[in-house]
């Protein structure tokens, strides 16, 4: 039979543990909204400004079609990074048994 310390230090290391994990998530959810945010709007801005206009000289109404499809196109890359980081992500059970071993 386990001391009752033993089994409060368990469940603070616990706690710690699931502490760590929440906040390693909401990090991770934190850089993927203000990703979503920012990656977008700056793609269609640089893109139309820059590369449709500046570079290829297209017109107004054209740079606006293609710039769309570019910031659309980087919505996608940034839904795709994040679940490949969601998938690869470890249950935290998986890792105790891991460590136990």
């Amino acid at each position: 039979m386990q001391s009752s310390t033993a089994i409060t230090d368990a469940v603070i290391l616990n706690n710690r543990n699931d502490e760590s994990m929440i906040w390693t998530v909401f990090r991770k959810m934190l850089f993927f909204t203000i990703l979503m945010m920012v990656a977008p709007l700056s793609s269609y801005f640089a893109s139309k400004e820059y590369i449709f206009e500046g570079l290829m000289k297209m017109s107004n109404r054209t740079s606006y079609i293609y710039s769309v499809i570019v910031a659309v196109v980087v919505i996608h890359i940034i839904l795709v990074a994040f679940l490949i980081v969601a998938f690869r992500e470890e249950e935290p059970s998986k890792k105790k048994l891991e460590k136990k071993d």
